[in-house]
């Protein structure tokens, strides 16, 4: 179980102090975990959370195609959070390089970053995903005034937008409810309400041909550029360029968010 970065380094402004002091139950890094979260708030199938045991090729080939997110958990440590702090400075500088096409969000709860990485996956794939009634499906966006256009996270508030997207989701009942209650699916003990944990959750997606890197305690996407072989691969090489490469003996843990079709993917994991 495992969730945010210290609360110095989470955002925000007046409005989000009193959701500052607040704490959910983390999610455990764990595919039926996070599939169970996604068919609480509307995912009725299609698309599932899998594990993904390395980032070698031969281990790559194994995971599903198409992928449309990875999430990646990592530890935290002091000296690793000042190097997180620094990459947060940069995403701030080149947040103009970020597509308007992203949906990001702000974390102001503390151990909710599994659930916000989760949402980010989510919510950026809302063109691929199956969604029925729950409220991934309010957040969706509207189609078209001639009824004929097609769900699109194009029309999702641009990043600028993003402290009043977490603002919105630290307020969500619902979304509190759903996130808690697959929380208890984990295996193992959550840590005290109120303690960050020492782990850390991120989420990569595609949006408008680039790869980015979406951690709701930074204050902007980062833009990895245009993507050159798939979403899996691409955000592998930025794992062990930016995570793996620093903290070589960490303990790390890798989803991708992949279709499942036939139910195949959900089933494994759930099994």
């Amino acid at each position: 179980r495992h969730g945010p970065l210290p609360l110095h380094l989470r955002g925000g402004n007046d409005d989000a102090v009193a959701f500052q002091q607040q704490y959910w139950i983390p999610l455990e890094s764990s595919p039926e975990v996070f599939n169970d979260f996604a068919r609480r708030i509307g995912v009725s199938g299609g698309w599932a959370f899998t594990d993904v045991f390395g980032l070698d090729e031969e281990l790559l080939a194994m995971v599903p195609q198409p992928c449309a997110a990875v999430v990646l958990l990592f530890p935290v440590n002091n000296v690793f959070a000042r190097s997180e702090a620094a990459r947060a400075l940069t995403a701030a500088k080149a947040s103009s390089s970020v597509s308007p096409q992203v949906f990001f969000m702000r974390q102001y709860i503390g151990n909710a970053c599994g659930t916000v990485a989760a949402m980010h996956a989510l919510v950026n794939n809302l063109d691929k995903l199956n969604v029925g009634s729950g409220v991934l499906k309010s957040m969706a966006p509207s189609k078209g005034a001639d009824g004929s256009g097609a769900e699109s996270v194009c029309d999702k508030p641009a990043p600028s937008d993003a402290s009043q997207q977490g603002l919105r989701f630290a307020s969500d009942a619902e979304v509190m409810k759903a996130s808690e209650s697959s929380a208890q699916l984990g295996g193992t003990p959550a840590p005290a309400r109120g303690v960050d944990a020492d782990y850390h959750y991120i989420c990569f997606v595609e949006q408008g041909g680039n790869l980015y890197e979406l951690d709701g305690t930074k204050p902007a996407p980062i833009n990895h550029g245009p993507v050159k072989t798939d979403v899996l691969r691409d955000a592998s090489r930025v794992i062990q360029r930016e995570f793996l490469s620093k903290m070589p003996d960490g303990h790390f843990n890798v989803m991708a968010l992949v279709a499942d079709p036939d139910g195949s993917v959900a089933g494994s994991a759930d099994g």
